[in-house]
């Protein structure tokens, strides 16, 4: 069977991984298993890798996605780029926000007596008191 390089992203500043990525890491580190996902024992600490769900699908995703956040002092930069290096993980992209989100929505543009955040911020007084319709 051949290797399979799993993906890493990086997601409105944060870095994710996936199923994959994970079972490779498991071949390198020692990996430990945690009530949300997964903790990868690294040089000075550990990663922890917290199971994400309910989120639209990522390009070259195999399996679940995963969080990424340094414990200890582990570095998320420097495991990135080793991991990168060594074969374990391949980019699976750069995103400002995550691909296939629905665009937030600007607001209804109603009017005063509407009752969703944008309009309500729009038309609320800055003294303190909102307008009465």
């Amino acid at each position: 069977m051949s290797h399979q390089t799993g993906s890493i992203y990086k997601i409105d500043g944060r870095r994710y991984v996936d199923s994959q990525a994970v079972y490779n890491l498991a071949g390198a580190h020692e990996v430990v298993p945690q009530h949300d996902g997964w903790r990868v024992m690294v040089g000075g600490g550990a990663v922890h890798c917290a199971l994400v769900e309910g989120r639209p699908e990522l390009p070259r995703r195999r399996g679940a996605v995963y969080a990424l956040t340094a414990v200890g002092g582990a570095s998320l930069k420097a495991q990135h780029a080793a991991w990168l290096s060594t074969g374990l993980v391949q980019p699976g992209g750069t995103f400002d926000t995550w691909p296939g989100d629905q665009p937030a929505k600007a607001g209804c543009g109603c009017g005063k007596t509407c009752g969703c955040a944008p309009c309500r911020m729009k038309h609320a007084h800055h003294d303190g008191h909102e307008e009465t319709p």
